[in-house]
């Protein structure tokens, strides 16, 4: 299975790492984002394992690692990590507008211009 970290994703990351750096110092930095892709390798592995979120974004499923949520997808052969986010966060306030499918509202018409 192929490895595919959205922008998104790497920007999470980078904070996790400075927050992490910043607050614990080099050794535990390693050791938690160390963790990260261990959890990053089990869901290449089985990724049934994990929870759907489809209301989320299509296919959403969830892994947690420490204090962080990974936010992902599994098309073909590729993972797809979308959000690495605290537990705490509102996810839905943190997924792109575009991945969330709309949602069809009872009556409405189309225009026709």
């Amino acid at each position: 299975m192929k490895l595919e970290i959205t922008p998104a994703a790497l920007d999470d990351l980078r904070s996790i790492r400075a927050y992490t750096l910043d607050r614990w110092g080099a050794a535990q930095e390693q050791v938690y984002l160390d963790q990260i892709w261990r959890r990053f390798e089990d869901i290449m592995e089985d990724s049934s394992r994990f929870r759907f979120r489809h209301d989320l974004f299509p296919d959403c499923q969830l892994a947690a690692e420490g204090r962080h949520v990974i936010l992902f997808r599994v098309r073909k052969d590729i993972l797809q990590i979308a959000r690495v986010l605290h537990s705490a966060m509102d996810f839905k306030l943190h997924v792109e507008p575009k991945v969330i499918p709309k949602q069809k509202r009872k009556g409405a018409r189309r225009r026709s211009r």
